[in-house]
């Protein structure tokens, strides 16, 4: 059997590849390990999108090794002992990376049959580039994935257990912040606080929110197992919860008293920007007279939505700037769509990312509000979703982001002007019970 990418046409590819994506690219029924032309186009655009793309240059050869990691990673999970796959070379202007990357994953055809798919191949390959970038922001998504990944950002049902996760930056660790009551989750036995060390054996340590939850969601009706240990202490065994339909919670309102209007914002969905507005203006309608904004707990989202939301406090000028690998920055200003201004507390926490703190900063540094809580996360990279003609996808950090004042923020976070831990036992959002919110409403007071 010859190599069945040996001698391929590179023209020929880059033309279908422009038919494959103007018409629906569906992968046609073939072998498992028959080689398509959309692998090879998979191929193609995973290597130059993660070469051309990234926020800085990388050395071609990283991204050579790194799929030479991923294509022995899975042939090691297909059972296969002692894999052979030979070092991947190219030139160092990464000319001929593509076809040597090809021609390791046709060996491994050759080698190991029926034993092996060329798709998990294309995947593993490109899996492993992404992977030696060593960014935990940087992930490839099956066709699953994305759809998973886009319902939890934009608020739609989707197939879960009902959690809401936090991140333990200096253990690397996530656990239940939230089980939603009647979940799947809570009907499991799940409780907030207890720590997620894998799912379906798959160890969440260091792992990034999209990761996380790309694993955690899936087709409604299907398992997931989930390690977990409380109190310290691992529990026996793996905890199997079906999942169902779950809607996240996306904007919170309410009039708290002494006419302190209350919106929470969990995730940075498309039209988060139009439901946070409408939210402010009810509450103004029925009298409140100053403003909590809390975003306690978000992980972001959209950062154009970021930027409409921190448009609803500042009615003009820079809202956040994007630095791409071509060093300019680009200025994003406020929308023009602020709600008249009333006093206002921004509530932050460990776990409040990305999206949150470009808004949080934006208040910050325009003197629009008073932060308060705890440092946030510390994520100052913006990724971009990129589509390969299958429906996986590339979500690759591209540039990084300053603040409205011109801060960078990654590894950093921001400082609340008023630090207020939260203790264990606290509930966000219950005054008398969150003193995080009990300083914001007394900062607040007449």
């Amino acid at each position: 059997m010859k190599n069945p990418f040996h001698r391929i046409d590179r023209a020929l590819a880059v033309l279908a590849a422009c038919a494959v994506l103007i018409g629906a690219a569906a992968r046609p029924p073939a072998a498992a390990n028959d080689v398509s032309l959309l692998d090879l186009v998979e191929t193609e655009f995973g290597y130059t999108t993660v070469a051309d793309q990234y926020q800085h240059a990388v050395a071609p050869q990283l991204l050579l090794d790194g799929a030479r990691v991923g294509i022995v990673a899975y042939l090691r999970s297909r059972g296969i002992a002692n894999p052979q796959v030979g070092m991947i070379h190219a030139r160092p202007d990464g000319r001929g990376a593509v076809p040597a990357i090809e021609q390791q994953i046709g060996l491994a055809i050759e080698r190991y049959g029926a034993r092996v798919s060329a798709l998990g191949l294309v995947y593993a390959a490109i899996r492993g580039e992404v992977a030696a970038l060593h960014d935990p922001y940087s992930v490839f998504f099956t066709a699953a994935d994305v759809k998973g990944f886009s319902a939890a950002i934009d608020g739609t049902a989707f197939g879960g257990i009902g959690i809401q996760l936090a991140f333990d930056d200096v253990h690397k660790t996530w656990s239940a912040d939230t089980v939603f009551d009647g979940s799947p989750a809570a009907k499991a036995g799940v409780l907030a606080g207890d720590m997620l060390l894998a799912v379906d054996g798959t160890s969440l340590a260091g792992l990034d929110n999209a990761h996380v939850q790309a694993l955690i969601r899936g087709k409604i009706g299907t398992t997931a197992s989930l390690a977990i240990s409380r109190n310290g202490t691992p529990l026996d065994g793996t905890l199997a919860i079906v999942r169902a339909s779950v809607t996240p919670p996306d904007v919170t309102e309410r009039l708290l008293p002494d006419n302190v209007g209350y919106v929470a914002l969990r995730s940075f969905s498309l039209d988060a920007g139009t439901k946070v507005r409408a939210a402010l203006v009810r509450l103004a309608q029925r009298g409140a007279r100053a403003y909590v904004f809390d975003l306690r707990g978000d992980g972001g989202g959209y950062e154009s939505a970021a930027v409409h939301v921190a448009s609803a406090f500042i009615p003009s000028g820079p809202i956040v700037a994007n630095e791409g690998r071509d060093g300019k920055r680009r200025v994003s200003p406020a929308d023009g769509n602020a709600v008249p201004a009333l006093p206002l507390v921004v509530l932050v926490d460990h776990d409040s990312a990305s999206g949150a703190e470009l808004v949080a900063g934006a208040i910050q540094d325009r003197h629009a509000g008073t932060l308060v809580g705890a440092r946030t996360f510390g994520k100052g990279v913006a990724q971009t979703m990129f589509a390969l003609p299958d429906g996986s996808a590339i979500k690759l950090t591209t540039a990084r982001y300053y603040t409205a004042g011109g801060r960078f923020i990654d590894h950093i976070g921001l400082e609340p002007d008023v630090a207020v831990e939260e203790p264990a036992g606290s509930e966000p959002g219950v005054p008398g019970h969150d003193p995080q919110l009990d300083r914001a409403l007394t900062l607040l007071a007449r």
